[in-house]
């Protein structure tokens, strides 16, 4: 039995499927918003759902109530009769829900999966090699008890990193303390199909259409040559499946991914004129128009993280994960958002969100 919390998002409804796929017992646990179809899909396949809102609310003087909301809320996910195999997390978003997640999860899960993000090496400590990439343990900083002023200069370097870095904290912490084995799978720019936000259909939009309509790609200045590392979601189910074979001793061995982090990307790390040329190679542009801008004028989609690439041969050499080639990657979510914007018979929630952004790039007078 697997349990994923946010198993129906962009990131996680991948992850859900494929395990399903391979015979486990799924259960997703998440809003369960309408993005794309992905529930009614997953349902299809056999997935159980479990609606549930993770936020924990504050009390009128800023208290956490997190003994009656957020996981504590969750009727099914409360009940101790419920024991899982594995639980895969993509919807921790910060140190408060994890720690939730801990307590009611306790003496009740195998092996716990934390799909964290790249943003956690912005909040580490100065690099101690010279290597030009990052590796999984350069993700660290002193405790609180250590160096609180060193501690606090780090998290403001990028607040959403600290929280994803809170969140891993927290498991080995509880680890450490003979709690459940766990491992955290670090994604990058991460990519794909039936994406939420959809930056990434945007720039593909934009890169099909920049010619026409007289608006070249923009290049900041600032980040000419900084390589950008890419995460294809398909990608993150490989890992996530290849995880929980190896902690269920179906493959060996599980102590080797006990309490370790994984870099995921793939291994191409293109910079952002190159990134423009991967996504235009799939739509027939043999040419594409650019002009650089200075940062605070620029509209760059990507990358999110500057610092960066992640070295992924841990996860190559431990799993046996086998990144997808960028350009195939690039390729097939070119495929499936051109389908979408042809067959107008589904998906006009979306389609109307992405042509509000449009206009909104374009602005009311702006080229047609």
């Amino acid at each position: 039995t697997v349990l994923v919390l946010g198993g129906t998002g962009f990131r996680g409804h991948l992850t859900s499927e494929l395990l399903a796929s391979m015979g486990h017992s799924v259960t997703a646990l998440s809003r369960g918003m309408r993005y794309w179809g992905h529930l009614e899909k997953l349902q299809k396949r056999g997935v159980h759902h479990w609606a549930c809102n993770r936020t924990i609310a504050v009390d009128p003087v800023g208290g956490l109530l997190s003994e009656t909301t957020g996981l504590a809320n969750c009727s099914n996910f409360t009940n101790r009769n419920n024991s899982f195999d594995a639980v895969v997390d993509f919807s921790s978003k910060n140190a408060d829900e994890m720690k939730q997640a801990i307590k009611l999860l306790k003496g009740r899960v195998g092996f716990y999966v934390f799909v964290s993000n790249h943003g956690v090496y912005d909040v580490s400590k100065n690099l101690t090699h010279s290597q030009g990439v990052l590796f999984e343990s350069d993700a660290v900083r002193p405790g609180r008890e250590v160096s609180p002023l060193e501690r606090f200069q780090l998290k403001s370097a990028n607040p959403r990193g600290n929280d994803f870095l809170e969140c891993e904290e927290e498991l080995l912490k509880q680890f450490n303390s003979g709690g459940f084995p766990f491992s955290v799978l670090r994604t990058a720019n991460v990519f794909g199909p039936r994406e939420n936000t959809m930056r990434y259909w945007l720039l593909h939009l934009w890169v099909r259409s920049h010619i026409a309509l007289q608006l070249p790609m923009h290049l900041d200045e600032r980040l000419l040559e900084t390589p950008i590392t890419m995460t294809y979601t398909p990608d993150i189910a490989q890992a996530v499946a290849r995880l929980v074979a190896k902690a269920r001793e179906e493959e060996c061995c599980a102590e080797h991914v006990h309490g370790e982090a994984f870099n995921l990307a793939c291994e191409e790390a293109p910079n952002q004129r190159s990134l423009y040329n991967y996504i235009a190679e799939p739509i027939g542009l043999n040419y594409v128009e650019t002009v650089e801008m200075s940062h605070n004028k620029s509209v760059v989609l990507y990358p999110e993280i500057v610092r960066g690439p992640l070295d992924q041969r841990k996860a190559l050499e431990v799993l046996g994960w086998a990144p997808t080639d960028l350009q195939k990657a690039v390729r097939s979510v070119a495929r499936f958002y051109d389908r979408v914007m042809l067959d107008t018979s589904k998906y006009k929630r979306e389609r109307d969100l992405m042509y509000a952004k449009c206009k909104k790039m374009l602005g009311e007078d702006g080229p047609r």
